[in-house]
């Protein structure tokens, strides 16, 4: 019995040696037979050739040199000793050649398996790391492209597959048009992983990130009151880098669904330890959408504004520190200064070097007489579709009424009213907006049914030619399926979030820009700053047109004095295209403002 039990235990033993690491064992195993093999022939070949005078002899200048040493065999006369040799060889060569080879082979095969799986540990610096993922990322690698000033390195860890992120990833990359050589300029890893673990996290080299953006999982269940899953995920990923020493401090952008969520993690960053010294930058996106999908209702060009702010392509948004406006005005040439903090500009520039190139402008501002702009507006919009953007939309509405003594009727309408909304309005003769939500609660390949659905429905029963339909998709692939019905507006929800975030990450010292130009809330009574407004030429200036400047800066810093430093131009729309004053203002290149252009101008 106790004999049974020993057995059973040694069992267990090499059982659980084997499991736990199988290659030593069978490499240990196979080494352990080859001695074995090598001890009996040595005390055969003792037995059978007289040449032999000890075991030792016999093991070491027989068994153990025909194994190794395989021409030795030809020397031997004995036809039994060379039997033996032979049996010897073959077995060893089978036994322990053949077990290493195999070995190899498979660690080979495990490593590149490995590397195409995107398992491993990954050793990189001053990276960028995306953890989780949603239908925002491939938007956001894809903005990375026009990144001039540096190479972008970027690893997603996340619990995806590598070849469907990369596939998704890359059709994002197709639709930039960049050439070939250009994405060269950026390295994107996949690495399926569990942004909780911190092994996972060590295997992506975190501690030497130069940023860190924590994507929200699109998981709409609500686990309490204002607390969806997808926020509480986020919430312990921020409490797990806590527990890291992040020597770099990289920033922390984390997107959340609720706001409240927002004020959780702020609070967080107060009272942890571990957050303390971090730069945490918590971001609801659905309330800055809310807020760009109401001003796009307003006014129709607004969201191709904060798209071209937001984007890497051409100019953006940069701080300038310890410069003066009116230095900025004369000496900076490729720097329009649209915010003044202490004596810190945010500026619009081509990049961070860009911002800070002086030359002295030839050409002084002209004296221009400025119109008093009219803010107010008066709106009927139907909203088709419910999402966590829907009362954000609504305060927008609330807070710009208030400010700009408008009036807006906005009224959410079920699904199951579309038909009887349809004909109310093909009866009505009053300018009417209709906004489509998309469904965020859906699964990923759903996204945008709703909209597509009632699109075609309306499309097919609304008389009216006059009305504004405005459409919110969340999936960038459906913006050409939707290009021939008669929309004035696509607002792509992922789109826009995505372009915000490679700011913040890359740009942090921003945010508290973008902050004040996505709220609409007063700084005083009656007045909003830093907000954009888009009004014709001709409502704009008491002037003759067009009006000729010799160059950009000098029509910026015009327009500046104009209006009594409270508005400063940036760019126009002419003929429904944007164009943004870019590149060397300074430059000669004589500009016309023609009366219907439309003014993209700054509050201050």
């Amino acid at each position: 019995m106790g004999m049974k039990k020993r057995a059973k235990s040694i069992r267990s033993k090499l059982s659980i040696k084997t499991y736990k690491k199988p290659r030593i064992f069978v490499i240990l195993m196979m080494l352990g037979i080859n001695i074995l093999i090598l001890i009996v022939a040595a005390i055969i070949a003792l037995i059978i050739d007289d040449n032999y005078t000890s075991f030792i002899d016999a093991f070491t200048n027989g068994s153990v040199k025909w194994l190794l040493t395989p021409n030795a065999v030809l020397t031997i006369e004995n036809p039994q000793t060379l039997f033996l040799a032979v049996i010897v060889l073959v077995v060893g060569l089978v036994l322990f050649s053949g077990t290493i080879i195999a070995l190899t082979t498979n660690a080979i095969k495990d490593y590149f398996h490995k590397k195409e799986s995107g398992s491993g540990k990954v050793y990189l610096e001053d990276h960028i790391v995306v953890l989780n993922w949603n239908s925002k990322v491939p938007e956001l690698v894809a903005d990375l492209l026009f990144v001039e000033s540096k190479e972008v390195t970027l690893i997603i860890l996340a619990d995806i597959e590598k070849a469907f992120a990369e596939k998704q990833i890359f059709n994002a990359l197709k639709k930039t048009k960049k050439a070939v050589h250009d994405l060269s300029r950026i390295n994107v890893l996949v690495k399926n992983g569990d942004p909780l673990l911190r092994s996972d996290l060590e295997d992506i080299s975190i501690i030497h990130a130069e940023a860190i953006l924590i994507m929200n999982k699109d998981a709409h269940h609500l686990i309490k009151d204002g607390m969806s899953q997808s926020d509480l995920n986020v919430i312990k990923i921020v409490l797990g880098l806590g527990q890291l020493k992040l020597p770099k401090q990289p920033t922390i952008v984390a997107e959340v669904k609720h706001i409240e969520t927002k004020t959780k993690i702020l609070k967080m960053k107060n009272v942890v330890s571990g957050l303390k010294s971090s730069q945490i930058i918590p971001i609801c996106f659905d309330r800055r959408l809310g807020q760009i999908i109401a001003q796009t209702i307003i006014e129709k060009h607004m969201e191709d504004v904060y798209l071209s702010l937001f984007s890497f392509d051409g100019s953006e948004i940069y701080l300038l520190k310890d410069t003066s406006f009116e230095h900025c005005l004369t000496m900076h040439t490729h720097a329009i200064p649209l915010a003044e903090v202490s004596n810190n500009l945010f500026v619009l520039s081509d990049n961070n070097q860009t911002k800070y190139l002086t030359r002295q402008n030839e050409h002084g501002p002209l004296p221009l007489k400025a119109k008093s702009i009219t803010e107010k507006s008066v709106q009927e919009v139907y909203i088709i579709g419910k999402n966590n953007k829907l009362d954000f939309i609504l305060e927008a509405f609330n807070s710009y009424e208030a400010l700009h003594q408008s009036k807006f009727q906005a009224e959410w309408v079920e699904t199951s009213e579309v038909k009887h909304l349809i004909e109310k309005l093909n009866e009505k003769t009053e300018p009417v907006t209709i906004l489509l939500l998309s469904d965020e609660s859906v699964e990923s390949d759903a996204l945008d049914a709703n909209v597509i659905d009632t699109l075609i429905y309306i499309e097919s029963n609304i008389k009216r030619k006059d009305a504004h339909i405005i459409v919110e998709l969340l999936d960038p692939k459906n913006d050409r399926l939707i290009k021939d019905f008669n929309i004035e507006n696509t607002i792509i929800s992922n789109k826009i979030i995505s372009l915000l975030l490679s700011k913040l990450a890359l740009f942090p010292e921003t945010a508290s820009f973008y902050e004040d130009l996505l709220t609409i809330s007063p700084s005083e009574p009656g007045k909003d700053d830093y907000a954009v407004l888009i009004k014709p030429a001709n409502a704009c200036f008491d002037e003759t047109f067009p009006i000729t400047f010799k160059n950009y800066k000098q029509a910026v810093h015009s327009s500046y004095l104009a209006f009594k430093k409270k508005s400063i131009l940036f760019g126009i729309i002419r003929n429904e295209t944007l164009i943004i004053f870019e590149n060397n203002l300074h430059l000669e290149n004589t500009f016309k403002l023609e009366e219907n252009d439309l003014c993209i101008l700054m509050k201050l």
